[in-house]
């Protein structure tokens, strides 16, 4: 039986970067279906319709004034919060600092979300959809203050820093899959601030468990 082909949705308003970044998309999965939305009303009633395996949201829309604003995006993610918490989102700005009020919500959401900065080559927002279509938390350091750690993350950190457990070992104490693990650490060192650390110096499994420590996650 064929597999059925990846869906990605683009909210985007204007129609020569959806263009492009489908045709970038296309070169990542020749196979895939680009679907493109010019407003919100329109990505939410394609979301309603089949849940995409993608969605990718440029924050700042054109008002009728001229100018430009975040606001109906943000209702949006909200929304897809609430109601998708297990879709894979990119967000494609140049503006990620419209996304504080939400910081808490993105901290909760279980599928893959990756900011990326649209002054940053092609590569990098392809890097961006691999990783978010992988499940990977991926945010500036500016928007993670907020952030709390959901129970499952609480889970691995105390399995991880006081049993000293591999990742495969919590799987199995957890009876969860071993990529869900992997992508929980991921996050994890997020969310603490320990994914910039170089693993080629530093043992960052032990670097996330201090930080642990320092932040009074966790207490021996």
């Amino acid at each position: 039986m064929q597999s059925k082909p990846p869906l990605f949705l683009t909210l985007e308003d204007h129609p020569e970067v959806a263009q492009n970044n489908s045709l970038f998309l296309q070169k990542l999965e020749p196979e895939a279906i680009c679907d493109i939305a010019q407003t919100h009303t329109e990505a939410l009633e394609r979301l309603q319709l089949e849940t995409p395996d993608l969605v990718i949201i440029d924050l700042l829309f054109s008002t009728p004034k001229g100018g430009q604003s975040a606001q109906a995006s943000l209702a949006l993610l909200q929304q897809i919060f609430q109601d998708y918490p297990l879709l894979n989102i990119l967000i494609y700005t140049s503006e990620y600092g419209y996304l504080k009020p939400l910081t808490k919500w993105i901290g909760r959401h279980q599928g893959g979300f990756v900011v990326v900065s649209k002054l940053e080559r092609r590569k990098a927002f392809l890097e961006g959809v691999r990783h978010a279509l992988d499940g990977k938390l991926e945010i500036p350091r500016e928007l993670r203050y907020d952030i709390d750690l959901d129970e499952r993350e609480m889970q691995v950190l105390m399995l991880l820093c006081r049993e000293c457990l591999t990742d495969k070992a919590i799987a199995q104490h957890l009876n969860l899959s071993l990529k869900t693990i992997q992508n929980c650490v991921q996050r994890l060192k997020v969310k603490l601030s320990i994914d910039y650390l170089d693993e080629n110096d530093t043992n960052t499994r032990v670097a996330l468990c201090m930080e642990a420590v320092r932040r009074k996650l966790m207490v021996f």
